[in-house]
Protein backbone atom coordinates (compact mmCIF):
# COMPACT_ATOMS: atom_id res chain seq x y z
CA UNK A 1 0.00 0.00 0.00
CA UNK A 2 0.94 3.39 -0.88
CA UNK A 3 -0.09 6.74 -1.12
CA UNK A 4 0.70 8.06 -4.79
CA UNK A 5 -1.30 11.49 -4.21
CA UNK A 6 -2.20 13.47 -1.54
CA UNK A 7 -4.30 16.73 -1.58
CA UNK A 8 -7.08 18.96 0.57
CA UNK A 9 -9.68 17.16 -1.43
CA UNK A 10 -8.52 13.49 -2.56
CA UNK A 11 -5.97 10.79 -1.86
CA UNK A 12 -4.78 8.02 -4.08
CA UNK A 13 -3.96 4.48 -2.82
CA UNK A 14 -1.80 2.06 -4.80
CA UNK A 15 -1.99 -1.71 -4.37
CA UNK A 16 0.89 -2.75 -6.17
CA UNK A 17 0.78 -6.18 -5.37
CA UNK A 18 -2.83 -6.88 -6.55
CA UNK A 19 -3.16 -4.55 -8.96
CA UNK A 20 -5.53 -2.29 -6.99
CA UNK A 21 -6.36 1.40 -6.51
CA UNK A 22 -8.30 3.37 -3.57
CA UNK A 23 -9.36 7.01 -4.66
CA UNK A 24 -10.62 9.03 -1.70
CA UNK A 25 -12.47 12.23 -1.69
CA UNK A 26 -12.15 13.69 1.60
CA UNK A 27 -14.75 16.41 2.00
CA UNK A 28 -17.45 13.63 1.15
CA UNK A 29 -15.92 10.82 3.11
CA UNK A 30 -16.27 8.22 0.40
CA UNK A 31 -13.98 6.53 -1.94
CA UNK A 32 -14.15 3.74 -4.63
CA UNK A 33 -11.95 0.71 -5.32
CA UNK A 34 -10.72 -0.04 -9.00
CA UNK A 35 -8.66 -3.24 -9.64
CA UNK A 36 -7.15 -5.76 -12.14
CA UNK A 37 -7.63 -4.54 -15.52
CA UNK A 38 -9.15 -1.15 -14.60
CA UNK A 39 -6.94 -0.45 -11.75
CA UNK A 40 -4.03 -1.03 -14.61
CA UNK A 41 -5.39 2.00 -17.02
CA UNK A 42 -6.35 3.83 -14.27
CA UNK A 43 -2.52 3.40 -12.96
CA UNK A 44 -1.03 4.18 -16.57
CA UNK A 45 -3.50 7.46 -17.34
CA UNK A 46 -2.87 8.77 -14.02
CA UNK A 47 1.02 8.65 -14.14
CA UNK A 48 0.77 10.84 -17.93
CA UNK A 49 -1.70 13.36 -16.43
CA UNK A 50 0.06 13.92 -13.74
CA UNK A 51 3.35 14.41 -15.13
CA UNK A 52 1.81 17.88 -16.35
CA UNK A 53 -0.04 18.87 -13.91
CA UNK A 54 -0.29 20.99 -10.59
CA UNK A 55 -1.47 19.09 -7.83
CA UNK A 56 -4.46 21.16 -6.55
CA UNK A 57 -5.38 21.59 -10.09
CA UNK A 58 -5.60 17.79 -10.91
CA UNK A 59 -7.50 16.71 -7.89
CA UNK A 60 -10.41 18.83 -8.98
CA UNK A 61 -10.70 18.29 -12.65
CA UNK A 62 -9.33 14.78 -12.90
CA UNK A 63 -10.36 13.24 -9.72
CA UNK A 64 -13.44 15.03 -9.16
CA UNK A 65 -14.79 13.24 -12.19
CA UNK A 66 -15.04 9.69 -10.59
CA UNK A 67 -16.85 11.49 -7.74
CA UNK A 68 -19.85 9.54 -8.84
CA UNK A 69 -18.23 6.58 -8.53
CA UNK A 70 -17.55 7.04 -5.09
CA UNK A 71 -19.99 5.09 -2.81
CA UNK A 72 -18.11 3.96 -0.73
CA UNK A 73 -17.77 5.33 3.20
CA UNK A 74 -14.88 5.72 4.39
CA UNK A 75 -14.30 4.60 8.44
CA UNK A 76 -12.13 5.42 10.74
CA UNK A 77 -10.73 2.42 13.51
Amino acid sequence: MQIVYDSQNYHVIEYSGIDGFEVTNKAAHVCAYFHGPVAVAFRDNFAKVIAGKSHDRFGRRVLGRFDSMMTLPTVLH
